[in-house]
């Protein structure tokens, strides 16, 4: 509802009250923006296509009210266990031994050497949705903020993650992609043999989120309460290897706002579906595609001209921790695939630039809504580009951290900032656009044809 309203709260309710009826729960989720969700107190189960459809339409029932300014549905996905797991045969990608690998290329390690007064990541707090966080040794610290965690699958203050197993579950994946951000340098554990995981940012601290189970996200809802808590904790960036299909006006509010408190949000382009997902395809984040050991496009990554940048993402060393029986765990260190790694590593440089500058020095140059963008823009400026680059569907290059740290900042305030020319996400109101983009690389014109055919409206009706 309109956020200038004065008693915002008592007019939501009002209003889905008199549009829904009484069975229905009004909590805040941005009151001082104005917006709020509104969930059954009893759960219904949309198990036909007419209940699906009556969704919408209690959506566009909402949207009538002149006190509504937008409304969306709110959806969640039950994953049964009985359905099968899938599986792609794919070449095997090129892997190392060297477990920094990674950090050799995005040149980390020569970026650590420009910290002379502090340690790399000092001073610099990550918030990180994800599926909670175990004791492993490569993360569990006092640079683990477990107290200034939340769990909101359960909705309690215990991130920890359970490990539960399931179909597109993802158990130890916040412990994995976690210490990708801020394990310390070097061997944390004495039983895993010669593997260990180097943090890109190894003096940084981190906030757990339990967000959700599987990084495959059918529903925003979670997420969008992850940021916004992210958001409170004060927190300087924001490290997101979740995403899904569904472009959530809600969940493009929290990212905006959090972007407007001087947080950079970084997002993972996702994993073989092609296109880039939501939250990564939003203009206020920056959203990271994954590269191999030999410099090259991983090919299980999802590209398109959405993408900022590339970092390292096949066969980045990370830990793992698994579970037998029920009290026994098994704390490992082993390569993984994917997105999630590229934007943990991506996220540990940029908690390296916010710590070599210092975020004073950095809000006085920029301004806090001036952060993010900057930091965008001097990423882009500084990448390095291997030789045959595939510079429309995977940004321009792979992260330099030592570039990016050597990189003078600007004189004076507000400088202007390079426009980059990356395609940011479709228009939050145009369905059309949206469409377009779920379906890359499908041709807008093909696209458009389909559609008319489909509904049965020419061009000018479409």
């Amino acid at each position: 509802v309109g956020p200038r309203t004065r008693r915002a709260d008592t007019i939501a309710r009002s209003v889905v009250s008199t549009t829904l009826g009484r069975g229905w729960r009004v909590q805040p989720l941005a009151p001082d923006k104005g917006e709020f969700e509104a969930v059954p107190r009893r759960p219904i189960r949309a198990t036909s296509p007419k209940q699906i459809a009556r969704a919408w339409d209690r959506v566009y029932e909402l949207g009538r009210d002149r006190r509504v300014v937008w409304a969306e549905p709110l959806f969640e996905m039950t994953l049964e266990e009985q359905h099968p797991r899938f599986a792609r045969a794919e070449a095997p990608d090129p892997q190392t031994d060297d477990v920094e690998w990674s950090l050799t290329h995005m040149r980390v390690q020569e970026a650590w050497d420009l910290f002379t007064e502090v340690a790399p990541g000092a001073g610099v707090i990550v918030g990180h949705p994800d599926t909670g966080y175990t004791r492993h040794p490569e993360i569990f610290s006092s640079r683990l903020l477990v107290k200034d965690g939340y769990d909101f699958e359960d909705g309690d203050s215990d991130p920890t993650d359970p490990l539960a197993g399931g179909v597109l579950r993802n158990p130890s994946h916040g412990t994995g992609t976690s210490c990708v951000i801020m394990s310390a340098r070097g061997k944390q554990c004495g039983t895993m043999g010669d593997a260990y995981v180097s943090g890109t940012a190894p003096a940084a601290e981190l906030v757990p989120i339990r967000t959700t189970k599987s990084v495959v996200l059918w529903s925003m809802r979670k997420l969008t309460r992850a940021i916004r808590y992210a958001i409170d904790q004060k927190v300087h960036v924001v490290s997101i290897s979740l995403g899904g299909p569904y472009p959530s006006r809600a969940l493009h509010s929290a990212v905006a706002d959090a972007a407007d408190a001087g947080i950079i949000v970084v997002c993972a382009a996702r994993n073989r579906v092609g296109f880039v997902v939501f939250p990564a395809a939003f203009e206020e984040v920056i959203a990271v595609a994954a590269s191999t050991v030999d410099d090259k496009e991983w090919s299980g990554s999802c590209r398109g001209p959405a993408v900022d940048i590339t970092a390292p993402g096949a066969a980045v060393w990370r830990a793992l921790t698994t579970k037998k029986r029920t009290s026994i765990f098994v704390f490992d260190v082993e390569r993984g695939d994917g997105t999630s790694f590229s934007v943990a590593g991506t996220a540990g440089v940029a908690s390296l630039w916010l710590s070599f500058h210092t975020r004073r020095v950095l809000l006085d140059k920029f301004g806090p809504t001036g952060i993010a963008p900057a930091f965008k823009d001097y990423l882009q400026r500084t990448w390095r580009v291997p030789r045959g680059w595939d510079t429309d569907h995977f940004g321009a290059g792979i992260v330099d951290a030592r570039t990016l740290l050597e990189a003078k900042l600007p004189k004076t305030l507000g400088q202007a900032l390079r426009r980059t020319g990356r395609k940011v996400s479709p228009a939050r109101d145009d369905p059309f656009e949206t469409i377009v983009h779920l379906t890359q690389p499908a041709p807008r014109s093909g696209v458009a044809m389909v559609l008319a055919r489909l509904l049965r409206v020419d061009g000018t009706m479409l």
